[in-house]
């Protein structure tokens, strides 16, 4: 297996999305899933994403988009603290497919989510040590809609997305 650095990883995200219009196809939501499982993590080139703040439950920080069809997020989670979706489905890749699983926990890997698949609840379930975790979202986005009240769906509301850091700047 070859192994992406940051660099790489954000370049292969560029040429596979970039070089289509209209949705993503099966083939590059492959290929990216392949680019994500073999980033090596190396926390030297994470470092200046790594943002966190202590009276928030996590921190959201760009670290690459071309504004358009992808944006690159690393999330930094606080101790035990989660954002304010609902866990519905969750898809992991068992290599060949993504499964459902329901309130998955995951140390490690790729898995996938869109809209159509449910709502989702992301976090770090530790109560000893904080977490980061690297988010591809494409195209962009900069609001959701909010679930509080898992038994009340109208219970929801907007949520305008903004980033803590961007690019490693605070």
């Amino acid at each position: 297996m070859v192994w992406f650095s940051l660099k790489g990883l954000v370049r292969v995200i560029e040429e596979e999305i970039q070089l289509h219009d209209g949705p993503i196809t099966a083939e590059t939501k492959n290929a990216i899933h392949h680019a994500l499982a073999a980033f090596d993590g190396n926390m030297n080139d994470l470092q200046p994403f790594v943002h966190f703040d202590r009276t928030r439950n996590y921190t959201r920080n760009l670290v690459a988009t071309d504004n358009v069809s992808y944006s690159l997020i690393m999330l930094c989670w606080n101790k035990g603290k989660y954002s304010p979706f609902t866990t519905t489905l969750h898809y992991e890749s068992d290599g060949e497919a993504l499964v459902e699983s329901a309130n998955a926990l995951i140390s490690h890997g790729v898995s996938y989510m869109d809209d159509s698949l449910g709502l989702h609840k992301v976090g770090n379930p530790s109560e000893d040590v904080d977490a980061i975790t690297l988010h591809l979202y494409a195209p962009p986005f900069d609001q959701c809609r909010l679930w509080h009240d898992t038994p009340d769906a109208t219970n929801a509301t907007i949520g305008h997305c903004r980033y803590d850091s961007e690019y490693g700047n605070y």
